[in-house]
């Protein structure tokens, strides 16, 4: 190693908040993957502000290949859906975006549904190989939950490159190994695969899997299939549920009676009219009988 080599190295080191290097292998990332294109570039940062800005500068910057992954130990801004801050903790969570490009803005709208879903087989895939059997739920419109509990995060955002190639930047937190317990602020909340149900994944495993899912649901809704949104709707706590939509400054309460194809939650309310709920925050109401 050159002094230039350790300088840099050394800074790299110094910038890490935590004790012992984690430590995520690239190769046993790349052995776990059976993808032709998600995953197989990956772009690894110790600590950052934000793995989605930084997959947004790496395009204006330099051409990152369709598929590439961004993942970071700790990010001191990421941000989850509308603008809230998630808690990254180093070693224990795998913080990343994915850079997915389509030949049009309409190719994206299913990667709403297809990216909470691919993450709910990957964690059901990796813990059954370690004898885990456990029902991952979906939350309208992406938590993905263990008996209630948040583990995992999704924020989608769209950029395209320099030559007007449309880009979807999907971004996602899962918490893997953390102990919850630690955070009060989400312990109310939020739970992790490992305090859910006392197994403790590889990363590099579950990151693996959650590649391999989500380009075979992609291809499959690219290609017309209506497999993906069944599945996905199939796993949905939310429907049947009464349920409090936030829509900007509009309250709205009703019974989420289905989903659109597109993804939009459609809410009965107690006069009997159905209204289409696109984005927003849901809050079910009571437990389901």
């Amino acid at each position: 190693m050159t002094q230039d080599s350790f300088e840099r190295f050394r800074r790299q080191m110094e910038l890490m908040q935590f004790e012992t290097l984690p430590l995520f292998s690239k190769p046993y990332l790349s052995w776990k993957l059976t993808t032709d294109y998600i995953g197989r570039r990956l772009v690894y940062r110790p600590e950052t502000e934000s793995t989605m800005d930084d997959a947004r500068r790496m395009l204006e910057r330099f051409r990152l290949t369709n598929g590439a992954v961004v993942l970071a130990e700790s990010q001191s801004a990421g941000r989850g859906r509308n603008g809230r801050s998630w808690v990254s903790v180093p070693d224990v969570s795998l913080l990343f975006t994915i850079v997915l490009m389509t030949e049009s803005r309409e190719q994206q709208r299913h990667l709403a549904y297809v990216t909470p879903l691919a993450i709910a087989l990957a964690v059901e895939e990796t813990l059954a190989a370690r004898g885990g059997d456990v029902q991952v739920d979906l939350k309208w419109p992406n938590d993905v939950q263990i008996d209630g509990r948040k583990i995992a995060g999704i924020l989608i955002e769209t950029t395209e490159t320099e030559q007007g190639q449309p880009v979807a930047l999907v971004g996602a937190g899962i918490n893997v190994n953390m102990d919850v317990s630690l955070y009060p602020e989400i312990a109310g909340v939020a739970t992790s695969i490992r305090s859910a149900t006392g197994i403790e994944l590889p990363r590099e495993e579950l990151l693996a899997a959650v590649c391999n899912h989500l380009e075979a649901l992609h291809e499959e809704a690219l290609a017309g299939s209506r497999a993906p949104f069944e599945a996905w709707k199939a796993r949905l706590v939310t429907l049947g549920r009464e349920v409090t939509a936030f829509r900007g400054a509009e309250v709205l309460e009703g019974t989420a009676v289905d989903v659109d194809e597109d993804g939009t939650l459609v809410i009965e309310t107690a006069a009997g009219n159905r209204v289409h709920v696109e984005a927003g925050d849901v809050t079910l109401n009571r437990a389901q009988a």
